[in-house]
């Protein structure tokens, strides 16, 4: 697990605990719902504290529609 936080900055729900998993980011919700997000839909900062991720606006590769990728339970989020 990376010291880093990693954090996911939502253009409408702010800044969400995020987890990299393989090729996929998954962020927590406030209501406790996780969202997914792949690599190429996000842009990444490298910070003193922590990693940033940003939603690029670039859709999902094709491929990814069969995604299997388990994601983290809610418990491993930590804060944001």
């Amino acid at each position: 697990m990376s010291e880093l936080r990693e954090v996911l900055e939502h253009p409408d729900l702010g800044r969400l605990p995020a987890l990299k998993v393989l090729d996929c980011v998954f962020a927590l919700k406030p209501d406790g719902r996780i969202l997914h997000h792949h690599l190429e839909e996000i842009d990444r900062a490298d910070g003193h504290k922590e990693i940033c991720y940003r939603l690029n606006g670039t859709q999902p590769h094709s491929e990814r529609q069969r995604c299997q990728i388990i994601p983290p339970r809610t418990v491993e989020f930590g804060e944001a």
